[in-house]
């Protein structure tokens, strides 16, 4: 089957991670595969800074929630291509950011309708199923048809300029009209990579009448794997090669920007701040490595030692760093379905992160990791102790890596995209 995979990007962020690892799996499955992405030129630099510029400006766009929310203005048609022409299957990943725009997406929908071609969704947050944004929070206005954006400003200049600003037909309420008449031209099928952000969606009015299923996103488990047990001699080489303390217990934090707010890190130095202050015997048993851009700016915020990186793009570090770790940690406030949870799994770490999004149905409480609920710190002390001193945390472990392997093995994913991509119901 000749399958064009979309995504706005092929090597940032966690939808071109996912979308990378797709394509692959595809190919080794026999199917001939093609990635799209926005194409680095002056005039797509110049439309996404346009879009941004536009949203701010004239639709009255909060400034802090300027890359929260997309709007759809600008993007390329991609219909005109010979890559859409050669495709039985579209298959759609993270589209925002000057992708595709909502005119483009009318266009794709209309066409893949008249010429039979299968157009598949993979949903990495909730913007198909919201007006404007990406991450709605607390909001539930998405529930209904949007209006009242708490993403949008309300001041003097808002009230003179009736389009723009909050208000309960504003741009958000607008553009969530304008997406269910997209949605009605054509038949979507929806794949969101989690039961969690699945059941989210179909609460959406955008989703009624619209086929929405979940399909986990697939990793290599042979690539993402234990180092071969050898009596340690091989892990206590790769620390040595890491630059990393042979005895120490790491707790690992991996995100693209430390300093994002919703990854958490500060109650996560409070949580080991607390563990090596309760625990003294700890403070120089523990160390944290911490994985991301920003991450040498807080190596004096903890009492005990701490080894930053910045952001790791190279598959193969970013695996020799889960392989050297012994404790994986996600303290985000809000979350899908994140693949350093599952990339640190399949590399055998048991797991401490919080009850949020899609992360439950990826731990077993006391089995493979442990769960805590966002924002507390203290919380998120007790569960790192609770792994850090387990007796058998080798066992921990080893249940960790054998249902990674069982839930995002390559071929399991791949059999039921298939069904999808083949106009049915994906199987469990």
């Amino acid at each position: 089957m000749r399958i064009l995979i979309v995504n706005t990007t092929l090597h940032t962020g966690g939808a071109s991670i996912a979308a990378g690892r797709l394509a692959d799996a595809l190919r080794r499955a026999g199917h001939e595969v093609k990635l799209l992405s926005r194409r680095k030129s002056l005039l797509n630099g110049l439309r996404f800074v346009w879009e941004r510029c536009e949203a701010l400006y004239s639709n009255g766009f909060d400034y802090s929630h300027v890359f929260a929310i997309d709007h759809g203005r600008c993007g390329t048609d991609i219909t005109h291509l010979p890559d859409f022409e050669w495709a039985e299957v579209v298959h759609l990943h993270w589209v925002n950011q000057a992708m595709l725009g909502l005119n483009d997406l009318e266009r794709l929908v209309k066409r893949c309708s008249t010429t039979g071609k299968r157009l598949v969704w993979t949903l990495h947050d909730i913007w198909p199923a919201t007006g404007i944004c990406h991450l709605p929070e607390l909001c539930t206005e998405w529930t209904r048809s949007c209006g009242n954006c708490p993403c949008l400003r309300h001041n003097l200049l808002t009230q003179l300029l009736p389009h723009c600003g909050r208000s309960a037909h504003d741009l958000s309420f607008r553009t969530f009209l304008r997406k269910k008449r997209i949605y009605a031209l054509g038949p979507i099928a929806f794949v969101a990579c989690s039961r969690y952000l699945a059941e989210r969606v179909r609460r959406s009015p955008l989703m009624e009448g619209q086929e929405v299923t979940d399909i986990a996103n697939p990793l290599d488990t042979d690539f993402f794997s234990p180092l071969a047990d050898d009596g340690g001699e091989a892990r206590n080489a790769l620390r040595q090669r890491l630059r990393l303390p042979q005895e120490k217990t790491i707790l690992l934090f991996v995100s693209f920007n430390i300093n994002d707010p919703n990854k958490g890190f500060p109650i996560f130095t409070d949580a080991v701040n607390a563990l090596v202050g309760r625990r003294r015997e700890l403070l120089q048993q523990v160390v944290v490595v911490a994985v991301g851009k920003h991450a040498t700016r807080h190596t004096g915020n903890f009492a005990c030692e701490m080894i930053p990186f910045e952001y790791v793009a190279e598959r193969t570090l970013m695996r020799d760093l889960y392989r050297a770790a012994d404790v994986f940690t996600i303290a985000s406030m809000m979350e899908n379905l994140p693949n350093t949870i599952v990339e640190a799994k399949a590399c055998g770490l048991p797991v401490v992160a919080t009850r949020v999004g899609g992360i439950p149905q990826m731990i077993r409480q006391n089995v493979d990791g442990c769960l805590v609920e966002p924002g507390n710190a203290t919380a998120l002390a007790d569960a790192l102790e609770h792994i850090v001193t387990h007796p058998h945390r080798d066992i921990l472990a080893a249940a960790a890596r054998s249902e990674a392997v069982d839930t995002y093995s390559p071929a399991n994913v791949v059999r039921r995209y298939m069904e999808i991509y083949r106009g049915g119901q994906a199987s469990i």
